[in-house]
């Protein structure tokens, strides 16, 4: 995995998204930090950023993968990193003239949803820059030094808000987002990353097609969601992990935040934590990758979570959390990885912006979902109890993991 040093444009594209992902942790340290000052002992409010930051990526994700495939992807992501480094500079200069707090929520809402054209251009083009044979090191290499930043971003992001203060971290992450943006450029020439087909188009009309588009995809899916057990299997574990993800951005934090006291710091150690285990599972899955068959990764990995969901209530402190957030970290990088690889193997150049477009609205929908469905019950349940919940239904998508991962024909089940 380590030769993919000398591959230029995924080096860069990896240094850019690497800068990125640091910028990502601190912006989310900043809000977070917020939300507890302004709404204490309210896991509704942290439930209510996650949708915030998530409903612009479900809203987007129809259009955004048509206009991905037909515009150079170099320029999408080196675009969408200089307006974000914009928007963040701005952010705190308006908050200063308005005293209010919503500048930050349209930060949020626009800032999100340039991450959902620059996150699928990213996947969509790691193809183009290795050789089909090394996509399983390369999506492992990619994820590793992101989560190196996200490690960094969220610990250290938890001083840094405390010592600078969040407007001086504002500038700061601001100046993340500009450097990813050079960074990007440097991936090799623009016409290396030119679309199958261009086209001239007129906005409104080109958003109709890419709806219809989109609807034709979910329709194409649920056909295979019915005929095809493989493609159920796959699919399933597309919505564990933004559910499980859901549990951890409101309960947990939440917990670490105010329940036990540790503020800001303890937010950003958990979320470290949790990086740490990403870049653990994303340098196993880049040695073991090619060698361990994915049903049996993605079976064992949701089957993990479900024990330490379960057990959670009756051990939990500080420490129990941190030890669940580093072991979902290991199996977020697993599964993901699991996943993007198959897509990158089996779908055509001219779709792939499209297909991890889909892929990131229903990622999104499900993550959107359960926060809304956390925010709700959390007003009448404790939060162990909600934990133990997630438990015993992780159990049950276990379960029906294996049914289905039996039911599908052996000379499919060992390419899986």
């Amino acid at each position: 995995m380590f030769n993919l040093f000398k591959k230029r444009g995924l080096f860069f594209l990896g240094l850019s998204n690497t800068i990125s992902q640091l910028g990502d942790r601190l912006t989310h340290m900043v809000i977070v930090t917020l939300i507890g000052v302004m709404f204490p002992g309210r896991i509704s409010a942290f439930s209510q950023f996650a949708v915030t930051f998530s409903l612009p990526i479900v809203i987007l994700s129809p259009f955004a993968g048509v206009f991905i495939d037909h515009w150079n992807k170099q320029m999408i992501m080196f675009r969408c990193h200089i307006i974000q480094s914009i928007l963040i500079f701005l952010t705190p200069s308006v908050v200063a003239l308005t005293n209010s707090s919503l500048p930050i929520w349209i930060l949020v809402i626009l800032f999100f949803s340039l991450d959902m054209f620059n996150n699928a251009s990213k996947n969509a083009v790691i193809p183009d820059v290795v050789e089909y044979e090394e996509l399983v090191p390369a999506n492992s290499f990619i994820v590793m030094l992101a989560r190196i930043a996200t490690f960094i971003g969220m610990v250290g992001g938890g001083y840094l808000v405390h010592w600078v203060g969040w407007r001086l971290g504002f500038y700061i992450d601001a100046s993340t987002h500009l450097i990813a943006g050079i960074l990007v450029l440097y991936m090799g020439a623009k016409v290396l990353f030119e679309p199958v087909e261009k086209f001239e188009f007129f906005f409104v009309t080109e958003l109709k097609k890419s709806f219809r588009r989109f609807l034709e995809d979910l329709r194409e899916l649920g056909i295979l969601l019915i005929e095809d057990r493989a493609v159920i299997f796959v699919m399933l574990s597309v919505f564990v992990l933004p559910f499980v993800a859901a549990i951890a951005y409101t309960v947990l934090i939440y917990l670490i935040q105010q329940e036990f006291g540790l503020g800001t710091a303890g937010v950003g150690w958990f979320g470290g934590i949790i990086g740490a285990g990403m870049l653990i599972g994303a340098v196993l899955m880049g040695i073991f990758g090619r060698k361990i068959n994915r049903g049996i990764i993605i079976i064992s990995s949701i089957a993990i979570l479900a024990l330490f969901f379960l057990v959670g209530p009756f051990f939990l402190t500080a420490v129990f959390l941190y030890m669940i957030a580093f072991i979902a970290g290991v199996v977020f990088s697993l599964v993901g990885i699991a996943q993007d690889t198959i897509l990158q193997e089996d779908v055509l150049k001219s779709i792939r912006g499209r297909i991890f477009a889909t892929k990131e609205f229903l990622i999104n929908l499900t993550f959107v979902f359960a926060a809304i469905l956390i925010g709700v019950i959390s007003i009448r349940f404790a939060p162990f109890t909600i934990i133990r919940a997630i438990g015993i239904f992780l159990i049950v998508i276990t379960a029906i993991a294996v049914i289905i991962y039996r039911t599908i024909p052996y000379h499919i089940r060992i390419k899986l």
